[in-house]
């Protein structure tokens, strides 16, 4: 399936043998300026020069990499241990403040959000997370919701990240084109947040380019379209191939100039590359774990160009943070559901019953941070 960054019948199943070994995982190990800590512990110091995060939002953070690295599967059937699961997206209160410090600014009970190192996913979803270095820490407005700052640092970066490395390929075609074609592939949360990001960056540029969303699924494709995208293109995969490059060309008129594609499967690049335009650019996420044969003589002689979506930075982060909490910037469709039922979520998700984003909350989490 197209949506979540995940092609389903990759996934690899997690053999019975091992999975005693996967639950004997070690909650306490350190990993970079995080801490794996698991939510049944009791509350975990302080970090000598750093913070206690109480985290209580946090986003379903479904990557296809992260999941066949740690050798999870979706579902483990009477399993209920969260911290098995990658995360990236924290959004919280500061629980305990370090005294050790110098120049803090930190209180206990701000609003916060983790900056996503690579260590972060290792954590799962723990109920405490300590910070040793608190550059990695983003202090939020008062009137922004958890629930929402929790899929900045993911998702909404991801995406942020991928158009505004777009952006110069668009503006240098807005000078010798009427209007410049931009296809998104897959309607899942990256997709709906390029959409959100893509009209708040372009603003009054975007009247001349066209956003396009192509899907598998037609539920998650009418989301799209209700998140005001020019049209919406069905890549059923039941098709023809031919059919399906035929009907994307039939909806994007004169070709496709630029395309995100957070999928990056062997289908949807094959298929990219039959509606890319001469000296069009690809974006791609990378979440795939297959591999793709591409033709350079083709590329070269198209003068097309692919390019590896650039990880967003802190900066980037913060301009998130500033742009949703002036309400500039709207939060995409999404879905909260208590972190105990985190199992049946990543099924759902991996047989794409979710549409938009779904974000875990915590039990300790309360109704007055959430506003």
């Amino acid at each position: 399936m197209l949506d979540n960054e995940l092609n389903r019948n990759e996934v690899q199943v997690m053999k019975r043998e091992n999975m005693s070994q996967q639950l004997g995982m070690s909650s306490s190990q350190m990993g970079g300026p995080f801490a794996e800590v698991s939510s049944t512990m009791a509350v975990p110091e302080t970090p000598k020069g750093g913070v206690l995060v109480k985290v209580c939002y946090a986003g379903a953070c479904y990557n296809e990499g992260q999941m066949k690295k740690r050798g999870i599967r979706p579902r483990f059937p009477g399993i209920r241990d969260t911290s098995l699961y990658p995360g990236y997206e924290i959004a919280g209160v500061i629980h305990d403040v370090c005294n050790t410090i110098p120049n803090c600014n930190y209180t206990p009970g701000d609003k916060v959000i983790l900056f996503p190192e690579e260590s972060l996913a290792s954590s799962g979803y723990a109920e405490y997370i300590p910070v040793q270095d608190s550059g990695c820490i983003l202090q939020l407005p008062q009137n922004m919701g958890l629930d929402v700052a929790a899929m900045l640092p993911g998702g909404a970066l991801t995406a942020y990240a991928a158009v505004t490395c777009a952006k110069p390929h668009v503006e240098k075609l807005q000078k010798v084109k009427s209007c410049v074609n931009v296809l998104l592939v897959g309607a899942g949360g990256l997709g709906l947040w390029s959409l959100r990001i893509a009209q708040y960056i372009m603003g009054s540029n975007c009247s001349n380019v066209k956003l396009f969303v192509a899907d598998n699924s037609i539920d998650k494709l009418l989301t799209a379209q209700e998140h005001e995208c020019y049209d919406i293109i069905h890549w059923n995969e039941e098709d023809h191939e031919e059919y399906i490059v035929e009907r994307t060309l039939d909806a994007c008129r004169g070709g496709v100039d630029i395309i995100i594609d957070f999928v990056s499967s062997p289908r949807t690049m094959s298929r990219s590359l039959k509606v890319l335009n001469r000296e069009g650019l690809i974006l791609v996420g990378g979440n795939s774990m297959t591999e793709v044969s591409i033709s350079l003589n083709t590329l070269a002689a198209k003068q097309q160009s692919i390019v590896g979506v650039p990880k967003g930075n802190l900066n980037q982060l913060q301009e998130l943070v500033d742009a949703v909490s002036r309400g500039e910037l709207r939060a995409p469709l999404y879905n909260i559901f208590n972190v105990e039922d985190a199992n049946q979520v990543y099924e759902d998700l991996s047989e794409c019953r979710i549409t938009g984003r779904a974000i875990f909350k915590f039990a300790n989490s309360t109704s007055n941070l959430d506003n």
